[in-house]
């Protein structure tokens, strides 16, 4: 006999059903509806198993870099070049992105674009045009590609620099330079990780325990998550 239909007698000799899941409606209590549920939760953990994973290391890195002192990952510089365009050639972000790519062929996501307007400066007592600055770089978990170009000139200084394997690991875990095909499997992880606490919840309490023991449990990891959040926020009050 299934556990879920033992039945106990009750005062006026009747029979009451005992056990079940504690937040689920009787009616959901079937075995098909619970076997779903179990596959389900089974096979969510697998399809995020390796990403569930990453973001358990850099998560536990990311929280204490400060106190374990450990470095944040690095990027290092491999390789530079400077090469030659005609003059007027390139005048803008736009620009030098497209000549950058149709070039030496620079895939990435392109980081927003910085560099210097063109302003008139004093030098030794005269005035002098100094030219607009243009820099880009397409950034990726596993490197980046920058290039610098001053407008008019015919010159574009080209820098790659790679990334360790921690700096690559600690950019996918914040979503930085990947693609907007990594950032949608990403939401579909964060949707696995809700799914697998409901269902984790729905299932323990299948296994042991009465409504109050669930309710206490509940209560005493939410306190304990509010006292550990009271130290975070940064508060002030003007004299």
């Amino acid at each position: 006999m299934n556990e879920q239909d033992r039945q106990a007698p009750t005062a006026d000799g009747a029979k009451r059903k005992v056990g079940g899941y504690l937040f689920l409606p009787r009616s959901m209590q079937r075995g098909a509806v619970i076997l779903w549920l179990r596959r389900m939760h089974a096979w969510t953990g697998v399809y995020g198993a390796l990403i569930f994973l990453l973001l358990g290391i850099s998560g536990f890195y990311l929280h204490h870099r400060a106190e374990m002192k450990i470095e944040n990952g690095r990027l290092r510089e491999a390789a530079s070049l400077t090469a030659f365009v005609e003059p007027g050639a390139i005048e803008s972000e736009d620009d030098l992105a497209a000549w950058l790519t149709r070039e030496y062929k620079v895939e990435g996501k392109r980081a927003p674009a910085r560099g210097r307007p063109g302003e008139k400066v004093s030098f030794s007592g005269q005035q002098a045009e100094q030219p607009q600055l243009i820099e880009i770089s397409f950034r990726a978990p596993n490197g980046t590609v920058s290039a610098e170009h001053a407008v008019g000139s015919n010159v574009v200084a080209l820098k790659r620099q790679s990334a360790s394997p921690l700096k690559a690991v600690i950019d996918m875990h914040k979503t930085v330079g990947v693609s907007t095909a990594f950032i949608l499997i990403m939401d579909t992880i964060a949707g696995a990780m809700v799914f697998m606490s409901v269902s984790g919840v729905l299932l323990w309490t299948r296994l042991h325990g009465s409504r109050l023991a669930a309710v206490g449990l509940f209560s005493v990891a939410t306190i304990a998550s509010l006292i550990a959040m009271s130290g975070v926020w940064v508060s002030w009050s003007a004299p």
